[in-house]
């Protein structure tokens, strides 16, 4: 067993101990903050605090771990195998690990006053790590990767648990159909608007899918089912079941459309809710979707991801456990892809706030088609280079690829027909990461 020397208990401490040693690494480990017994111990052992003794992992403390106060922090950081923040050339890493973690996956930064964009959320390009090009990387992953090394070369007989790469792909069911399910007056005004602006091959479309001649555009389900069973992959559909507003423009949770497609997806996926944009505002609402859900399809619903992933710290994670949500999947700026808590892999959401560890495991998101067509505005091409290159970094680190798609980007025509085979391209490098 792993002896760790704290200077005092720090719950903190306790936080970032639990997600290195024990998720992570798969260490048995245990605490003192008795120095005699400590120095006497003679097996593996790391001293965290601001003095060495001997025979030990040095890992000198800063202060953070040990502050109850959420404060601007002055952050260094230094180019050593990769990028580190709170460096100290004093111990045996180079650089403050434990604080280093606990700032990235806590969200630290993000309880601090910041300028929001224009839907209240934390923007990708405020962060640290869009600030200091390590965004792309998942460094939490890279740094832990470090410290194992360090432990195995101190230890060699110390047990960890093996890591491999892992992929869960989610689907955003925003608008179920793109013409199906409309009442006529709905559908009337569609066509009207189509009249008026020529598109005369929407209107085609539109009737031949109504008179049941052609499938819906944005019905792929069935294709979705094909790769997800013939090639075993983990997934997650989060359905939108909000009430109508500016931005949740759903098909309304009582047509019979929506309780037949959500028993069909959930025969080969599992299913979680998508929040509607104003759950960050008005919180109650969360419970009344997940029940729409929980109603729907017979299931008690635990999964959730934020509609636009709009949420706030700590208010909405809290509201999610409130309301019975124990796995949230909306850890991931709308901006830019990437690491938004630094980590590829699942951890438990820190209320900062309330400075105490909970029960709601996050799965952070790497990317996200609206991203790409949206807000950096790349093509089809390039956007899968970038999905590729972080599909990569996370196959380096043998860590969890969780992408985003929707629907409507998924259909056989039009960019929807390239959006695809960036989809079924980038599925083709999961399995090949998954066999190796």
């Amino acid at each position: 067993m792993l002896l760790i020397y704290l200077p005092k208990i720090s719950t903190r401490c306790d936080y970032v101990f639990d997600f290195t040693f024990k998720q992570e690494l798969g260490i048995v480990y245990s605490v003192t903050t008795d120095i005699t017994a400590f120095k006497e111990y003679k097996e593996e052992k790391l001293n965290y605090s601001e003095a060495k003794t001997e025979n030990e992992i040095f890992i000198k403390a800063s202060s953070l771990l040990f502050e109850k106060e959420i404060k601007k922090q002055e952050i260094k950081i230094e180019e050593k195998e990769t990028k580190v923040l709170f460096p100290n050339k004093d111990c045996d890493l180079g650089f403050d690990i434990f604080s280093a973690i606990f700032y990235m996956v806590s969200r630290y930064e993000e309880y601090l006053p910041f300028t929001p964009d224009e839907f209240g959320r934390y923007k990708a390009e405020d962060s640290l790590a869009s600030q200091n090009d390590f965004l792309h990387i998942p460094i939490v992953n890279t740094w832990i990767n470090i410290f194992k090394n360090e432990l195995l070369k101190k230890f060699p007989d110390i047990k960890m648990k093996s890591s491999a790469f892992n992929a869960i792909v989610t689907y955003d069911i925003d608008v179920a159909y793109k013409y199906r399910g409309r009442n006529l007056v709905r559908t009337l005004g569609s066509t009207l608007k189509d009249l008026a602006a020529f598109k005369i091959k929407d209107i085609i479309t539109r009737n031949k899918t109504l008179l049941k001649i052609k499938k819906d555009p944005w019905d792929v389900y069935d294709a979705l089912k094909e790769i997800i069973l013939q090639n075993k992959l983990q997934s997650v559909f989060f359905f939108l079941l909000a009430d109508k507003t500016e931005h949740d423009r759903n098909l309304n949770y009582k047509n019979p459309l929506m309780k037949k497609l959500i028993n069909e997806i959930e025969t080969f996926s599992e299913i979680g809710i998508h929040p509607s944009f104003n759950t960050s505002s008005f919180p109650g609402k969360i419970l009344i979707e997940k029940e729409r859900l929980e109603n729907l399809s017979g299931e008690k619903i635990t999964k959730s991801r934020q509609h636009y992933l709009k949420f706030v710290l700590p208010d909405t994670y809290n509201s999610l456990l409130s309301s019975g949500i124990t796995e949230d999947y909306s850890m991931g700026f709308p901006g830019k892809p990437g690491f938004r808590a630094g980590t590829s892999n699942p951890f438990y959401f820190y209320d900062l706030k309330n400075e105490k560890a909970t029960n709601l495991k996050i799965f952070p998101v790497t990317c996200m088609d609206a991203t790409f067509i949206y807000y950096t505005k790349k093509s089809p091409e390039k956007s899968l280079m970038e999905i590729l290159h972080l599909l990569k970094e996370i196959k380096k680190v043998e860590g969890t690829f969780i992408c985003i798609f929707h629907n409507e980007h998924l259909g056989e025509g039009g960019e929807s027909k390239k959006w695809k085979s960036v989809h079924d391209k980038m599925i083709m490098q999961i399995i090949s990461y998954l066999k190796k």
